[in-house]
């Protein structure tokens, strides 16, 4: 969703980014990266690449819970009692209550309950995320991380399947190969059935912010990366809305949004965290 925080950014509204890991098992893309000098440093250069990457985004608040990278699933780094997907959730939880509180987002973003595509991590932030919100709105749970809030609305990520058959209809017509590897959008791990997809953001301001913040991820996005291996025409073209499954809303608001604030903007200020993995 980096288009619709620097679109929403840009209107003013407050974004708080929250990344759960450090990505140290990632694998590393940047040929003028060595296996053995990065790896060590990993988790450290890849905060780097992030305050990079949301400084394109205009992004100004950022902040690293630190926990170890569970790797891929099915990797043996999943059982790993410091990985996030083996850590206490309790814990965890008690760690974003505290960010909501401190912050007090009217509008969380995370991923769905698979993880997007099923990583351990994404999973993990899905589980930690979804229990802190309703955490945080109990005075009696967590208090030491101070009074409560109740947040208004909860989103996860979305790319509907619909959304995929054009984009492969587009680049087929451009004579650009297909992206993400896949001859049928069906195959891909990670689509959305429509259905389930209630909100749909305009966020052609920030597409190619977005991508440039993309390609700031120097050590895990290659240039032949889906995302950035089209040109910046057809990329305004496909890549011009973000998608969300609206999870609940406390605000009366329509079956369908264009807005991820809709019901909301009555608001003096509004705010939106994100919490990946």
């Amino acid at each position: 969703m980096g288009g619709a925080m620097a679109v929403y950014g840009d209107q003013g509204i407050l974004v708080r980014l929250i990344t759960c890991t450090d990505g140290q098992l990632a694998t590393i893309y940047d040929p003028s990266m060595d296996e053995e000098s990065t790896r060590p440093i990993l988790g450290e250069v890849r905060r780097g690449e992030l305050r990079n990457a949301c400084d394109i985004l205009g992004v100004k608040e950022i902040e690293f819970l630190g926990y170890h990278d569970s790797g891929m699933a099915g990797a043996d780094t999943n059982h790993d009692p410091i990985a996030f997907w083996k850590i206490d959730l309790h814990e965890a939880v008690g760690r974003i209550v505290a960010q909501i509180r401190d912050f007090k987002p009217h509008v969380v973003v995370t991923y769905d309950a698979n993880g997007g595509y099923g990583h351990p991590d994404h999973i993990q932030a899905h589980r930690a995320t979804v229990l802190a919100i309703e955490a945080a709105n109990e005075h009696n749970l967590y208090p030491e991380t101070g009074p409560p809030w109740e947040v208004s609305k909860l989103y996860y990520t979305a790319i509907p399947l619909s959304a995929v058959r054009q984009m492969f209809e587009m680049t087929e017509a451009a004579g650009v190969a297909p992206p993400f590897g896949a001859t049928a959008p069906e195959d891909l791990p990670f689509v959305t059935p429509d259905h389930l997809v209630r909100c749909t953001v305009d966020v052609t301001e920030g597409v190619l912010r977005k991508r440039a913040a993309l390609r700031a991820h120097r050590s895990q996005i290659a240039d032949d990366w889906p995302m950035l291996s089209i040109p910046d025409d057809l990329a305004l073209r496909t890549l011009n809305r973000e998608f969300f499954q609206r999870s609940w809303s406390r605000v009366a608001t329509a079956d369908h949004e264009d807005d991820l604030f809709a019901g909301l903007r009555s608001s003096s200020a509004s705010r939106v965290s994100r919490v990946p993995r």
